[in-house]
């Protein structure tokens, strides 16, 4: 049977093919245009204690989830916050205390926008067609965690379900590079 070249779940695809087996991608690595903080977005760097970091990072958006909600927003943007800001924690920055994330967020009438930024600015190459995979809306058809999605053992310290999370309760997300090179996960929520 014939494989689309473009069709991001099948391992098969020219897609999935091109990314398999090339590690990891280093944005300082890349002369592309870096995301900019607006103006109007309050910035928060926060630093996590590898002991303590799950409460931490709740203690750190809860004053922005309280914010949106009392707004009207639907309490679905603590978990998207959550797992943004754990991965970039746990992923961008490797866990290392000394490094920081940055939530910097707007929240009006209508909509909240979060940019959750990293130190790390490096991504495994198969989170490029795991990221496609939900910007085609797949993750709505059939929710596929990031082990599953590219056949790797399953760490004991993580599901790898936070991008899909993350894409299913806010209305839009992209990807940007900082201007320190590391990744900005930026998140519309819309209410």
């Amino acid at each position: 049977m014939a494989v689309g070249l473009f069709d991001v779940d099948n391992i098969e695809s020219i897609i999935r093919k091109s990314t398999i087996g090339r590690g990891f991608i280093d944005l300082h690595n890349h002369d592309i245009p870096t995301y900019e903080i607006p103006e109007s977005y309050t910035i928060k760097k926060c630093r996590f204690n590898p002991e303590n970091y799950a409460q931490e990072i709740r203690s750190a958006i809860e004053p922005i989830v309280n914010l949106a909600e009392s707004k009207g927003c639907s309490a679905s943007l603590f978990t998207a916050l959550y797992e943004g800001v754990l991965n970039a924690y746990q992923h961008g920055n490797k866990k290392d205390k000394n490094k920081s994330v940055t939530i910097a967020y707007n929240i009006e009438s209508n909509s909240a926008e979060v940019a959750i930024i990293d130190e790390g600015g490096v991504i495994h190459s198969e989170f490029m067609p795991f990221v496609l995979r939900h910007r085609e809306g797949r993750h709505k058809e059939r929710f596929m965690d990031f082990y599953e999605f590219t056949d790797m053992e399953k760490p004991s310290t993580n599901n790898g379900t936070g991008t899909s999370f993350i894409h299913t309760y806010v209305d839009h997300v992209n990807y940007f590079k900082s201007d320190k090179g590391g990744l900005v996960l930026h998140l519309t929520k819309k209410f």
